[in-house]
């Protein structure tokens, strides 16, 4: 007797369950599926948009977990479960996360921050604290150059966002700057006019701005010409190299002499 009023009490609240069981079951496959089909909306939109990579991965991410987590609350409801309480507890569950961890949330505000003000986008190149290198990733917490020397280098996003940060490349152009020393004895016009000219056949050297060749200083054993032109950004070293080697050539081909450092001593003698 007892067993056919437990097995119908358990029938009844089967007969009850089993829908709701069902629904939510049903809830929580459409919400993965439509995560799946936001994320990928949301890519595209952004793509489109032709914004930042690093803006393009979290905001897609972010639409997948947030579409899932609707998912789960819903599903959680159609069970007859309290939604105020389940979102009660999360809100508890994510205070304590972000006071557990107070310096990750920072790492993670400041990549927010700097995905959307783009102090710099993957593939600049930048220094920041003694490092120079070519940005690789730009994470939630963590930002990755890459430097020359096959090195990869990680900052925490909080401590770039407080750090001065040099992008060389963010503009179109750049400035070359060059030093050169010539003898005092040396024809100082013809000098000049040399490296104008040197400046004036190179295809990489920008008409405009123009190229400026100077007198910059009367050093101790040579006279300093500066040597001042524009480029494109991604021609600058391919240009410095060729007008180091280009500029000596030519100093040599047409008797200019770099000096050495030189000390003149004189000896006193004293009459007795």
């Amino acid at each position: 007797m007892d067993f056919t009023q437990t097995w119908a009490k358990f029938s009844s609240g089967m007969s009850d369950f089993l829908p709701k069981l069902i629904e939510a079951v049903l809830v929580i496959v459409i919400g993965w599926l439509l995560s799946r089909v936001g994320q990928r909306f949301c890519k595209k939109a952004l793509v489109k948009a032709n914004r930042d990579a690093g803006v393009v991965s979290f905001l897609s991410s972010a639409t997948s977990i947030l579409i899932k987590i609707v998912a789960i609350i819903m599903a959680l409801s159609s069970l007859g479960l309290n939604t105020s309480v389940i979102v009660g507890g999360f809100s508890a569950v994510g205070l304590g996360i972000s006071l557990a961890l107070k310096n990750n949330m920072a790492n993670v505000a400041c990549g927010i921050q700097m995905l959307f003000t783009k102090p710099f986008r993957v593939g600049d190149y930048i220094a920041t604290e003694g490092v120079e290198g070519t940005v690789e990733r730009v994470e939630l917490m963590f930002t990755t150059l890459h430097t020359f020397d096959n090195k990869e280098v990680v900052f925490p996003n909080s401590r770039l966002a407080d750090s001065i940060i040099t992008n060389y490349t963010a503009l179109e152009k750049r400035r070359l700057d060059l030093e050169f020393n010539i003898d005092y004895s040396d024809d100082l016009k013809n000098a000049k006019a040399l490296l104008q000219r040197l400046a004036g056949e190179n295809s990489k050297v920008l008409a405009e701005p123009a190229p400026l060749v100077a007198v910059k200083a009367h050093g101790d054993s040579a006279v300093v010409l500066t040597m001042r032109m524009w480029c494109k950004t991604e021609e600058y070293w391919d240009l410095y190299f060729e007008m180091q080697e280009t500029v000596k050539l030519a100093f040599d081909a047409n008797g200019f002499h770099t000096p050495f450092p030189q000390i003149d001593v004189h000896n006193k003698t004293e009459i007795a």
